[in-house]
């Protein structure tokens, strides 16, 4: 779908103003979440009823890591893996890269652009408090991320 100028002008207007927000106003909470030992399969379930594209994945409670829809894909699916066998630690993104709920917005796109990520955990006083995307920078809209329990 092809957008007119208007439209155009108006996205580049919603970045704009996101750009000048704090993380916390428009990240994606509560962050979706799971043991570094639950399999990919289950990794998948909480993806698809939650609708996201990552897991922040943890170690006793704590994020170590992230698993996102591309590291399914290329490390477990393309490889022809049984998703009910690989566990989150063998294809997580770790260390786990993440920004303070205080940052703006604008720092969070520098953060992202350096380290060539689509997505940052959200930290406020030592605990996971959201996840912040490309999307929702683009949009300027928090989502609130409906938590399922399996």
């Amino acid at each position: 779908m092809l957008m007119n100028r208007t439209e155009k002008m108006v996205n580049i207007d919603k970045f704009s103003q996101a750009k000048k927000m704090g993380v916390k106003e428009i990240m994606s909470s509560p962050a979706i979440t799971e043991d570094e030992d639950a399999s990919v399969n289950r990794i998948l379930k909480h993806m698809e009823q939650s609708r996201v594209g990552s897991v922040v994945i943890t170690k006793e409670g704590k994020p170590v890591g992230i698993t996102v829809d591309y590291d399914i894909a290329a490390k477990v699916i393309l490889k022809d893996r049984n998703p009910d066998e690989v566990r989150a630690k063998e294809i997580m993104s770790s260390p786990l890269i993440t920004v303070e709920s205080d940052a703006s917005v604008e720092e969070a796109c520098g953060l992202l652009a350096r380290k060539g990520i689509r997505r940052l955990p959200v930290i406020e006083e030592g605990e996971l408090v959201g996840v912040i995307s490309i999307r929702n920078i683009l949009t300027g809209e928090s989502e609130h991320v409906r938590k399922y329990l399996f």
